[in-house]
């Protein structure tokens, strides 16, 4: 199969942030500079049935940045999996690159250009996934009960799907778009807390299925030079047994997705 097409240093990318109730605590500022600093970055806000006015806010930034920020209003509260799933939709039917991120800012928008720059630079790569990874020269703060019901979850998955990852959960992911990608976004996910372990999973069948590559040479994690927890999060401690239970699920559910995908295709499966 042929190589996916090169990122450009001008190619466009449309960056989903999944919101709900989201009104008080988003940083429009934060929008603000990203925009302003990265002439190639586009958003698709999507409004997640919130109850509160995170629909005005997000109705502002557009208007805002007219032409650069789009707006996905969803009717009803589907959860964050289905919303990032009908962003990335949205958005990979008008750019080459996407991508999603947590709309706390935990990782700062301004990592958004290095995970891209890895695009750019490594031809085989299609997506990037920033992970936290607590080193010298990083700046990364995590509150220790989190991180360690982190590190938990990640080698359980690592062990029960064979994949080394390091970090599955971090809300800072870029993507190149591609038949793999598409495909993948083709169905709901079955998982509400863990998409993107789902993600993983559906990459792996189907590039295994393919025969011609890998996950590991598709997906990179790459470490991110600043995260910080903030304050307000929907997640909560007794949420790490029910992601257990979307793990087994996952797991049994991966065979289904030992397809291939349409021959005509020009590109690679990655």
């Amino acid at each position: 199969m042929n190589a996916a097409a090169p990122v450009g240093a001008n190619d466009r990318l449309m960056l989903v942030i999944p919101c709900y109730n989201e009104a008080m605590r988003l940083d429009c500022g934060a929008l603000d500079a990203a925009l302003r600093g990265m002439a190639w970055l586009d958003l698709c806000l999507v409004d997640d049935g919130s109850t509160d006015a995170t629909a005005d806010v997000l109705r502002s930034v557009e208007r805002t940045w007219l032409g650069r920020v789009s707006v996905l209003t969803l009717p009803n509260n589907c959860g964050k999996a289905e919303a990032v799933r009908q962003g990335l939709l949205f958005a990979s039917a008008q750019r080459n690159l996407c991508g999603f991120w947590d709309a706390d800012f935990s990782a700062p928008l301004s990592e958004v250009a290095a995970l891209r720059g890895t695009l750019e630079a490594a031809a085989t790569v299609e997506w990037v996934w920033g992970i936290r990874l607590r080193s010298l020269g990083r700046r990364v703060e995590r509150r220790a009960s989190r991180h360690y019901l982190g590190r938990a979850f990640a080698t359980v998955t690592s062990i029960m799907l064979g994949l080394p990852s390091y970090d599955t959960q971090c809300g800072a992911k870029l993507f190149r778009v591609s038949p793999l990608l598409l495909e993948i976004l083709s169905e709901p996910f079955t998982s509400r807390w863990i998409f993107d372990v789902e993600m993983l999973a559906r990459a792996d069948a189907l590039l295994g299925h393919a025969g011609d590559t890998s996950v590991e040479e598709v997906v990179r994690e790459q470490p991110l030079a600043v995260w910080q927890h903030r304050a307000g999060s929907k997640v909560r401690p007794m949420d790490f047994f029910w992601a257990l239970r979307e793990l087994v699920r996952v797991r049994r559910e991966r065979g289904r997705w030992t397809r291939t995908l349409p021959s005509s295709s020009t590109q690679r499966l990655g």
